[in-house]
């Protein structure tokens, strides 16, 4: 018999291992390239994905993780990988659409060379500094970055989502920060809560943590309304500063030529793993939105939206201040 999209999708939905199985896919452990470092947002969302991915699939999903040159090496390793479905990317809206702009020269076309399975989550940013850092307040750092031109830093990942929040919040305080570049999260979070730089600008998910044990200090979240989970701190905008707000999505995603019916497996097995608790948990702790509901050809248009805004963006504060 002959095996359809819909047939697939909805067996793999009622019995995915049963379904899979029948299909010849998985046929051996699947690798999905991580941008993220250790202990990054990507990283800390993807291992937990993965485990549950693999309960679904009956095999394994292994993360690798290929950090710096904004997820490029990632990207690279992933399409150089089989087609077949055995190997997937964690893109991401700086992946796909900021990096293409200010790292000439890459390999490959985010629209042409990939295609998205399914949406993961996304966030807005806090607003976070070391906990001795002579600002207590987003208003007593602005004034300080004001009167101190490019001496206030901040680490970022070049092309990374959290670069691009900093840039964008430098423009909307009028002030010149200076951009530290970093690969690693760990080092970034050690950095920024020993005072050697300034400030970071990182999702819930991965920072709260360090917020909550006082290592770091969340002075706002660029974000239209306070998180359920951290009502203590305030917004960007209420704090009188406008235009800050950058939402980062991300999805996972694999080569152009992989088949449709592998496509729809992945699909029905991704919402199936982030429908479950421990994943929904992860989430609603960390003020994450679970992107469950956002299936291929709405990450096509998140995507789509997102390159003329990402260079309009770039076009107005500059690639890498």
């Amino acid at each position: 018999m002959a095996i359809t999209r819909r047939t697939v999708l909805a067996a793999s939905l009622a019995a995915p291992t049963a379904a899979l199985a029948q299909a010849g896919f998985p046929s051996r452990p699947i690798t999905w390239m991580n941008p993220s470092a250790p202990g990054g947002v990507l990283d800390v969302a993807g291992r937990l994905i993965a485990q549950k991915m693999t309960e679904v699939l009956g095999q394994q999903v292994l993360v690798e993780n290929r950090p710096g040159a904004g997820g490029v090496p990632a990207a690279e390793a992933c399409l150089r990988q089989p087609h077949d479905g055995h190997a997937m990317f964690f893109g991401n809206f700086a992946t796909f659409a900021i990096v293409p702009l200010i790292i000439p020269n890459i390999s490959y076309d985010a629209t042409r060379d990939f295609q998205p399975v399914n949406g993961i989550g996304a966030s807005f940013n806090l607003v976070l500094t070391g906990a001795d850092r002579p600002w207590k307040t987003l208003d007593a750092l602005i004034a300080f970055a004001k009167a101190n031109p490019e001496r206030v830093t901040y680490a970022a990942g070049t092309g990374s989502g959290q670069h691009a929040a900093a840039a964008l919040f430098a423009h909307a305080t009028g002030t010149k920060l200076t951009h530290v570049a970093y690969r690693d999260f760990a080092q970034m979070m050690n950095d920024v809560s020993a005072g050697r730089v300034d400030l970071f600008f990182d999702y819930p998910l991965s920072s709260l943590p360090h917020v909550r044990d006082g290592k770091v200090r969340a002075l706002a979240i660029n974000a239209p309304e306070r998180l359920v989970i951290a009502p203590e701190i305030p917004t960007t905008g209420e704090l009188g500063v406008k235009g800050a707000e950058l939402y980062g999505w991300s999805g996972i995603y694999v080569p152009s030529a992989v088949p449709q019916p592998v496509v729809a497996m992945l699909a029905a097995a991704t919402v199936k793993a982030l429908r479950t608790p421990e994943v929904r948990k992860l989430f609603d702790d960390t003020g994450t939105v679970l992107w469950d509901h956002m299936d291929a050809a709405k990450m096509r248009t998140a995507l789509a939206e997102e390159i003329p805004r990402m260079k309009e963006l770039i076009g107005t504060v500059g690639a890498t201040r």
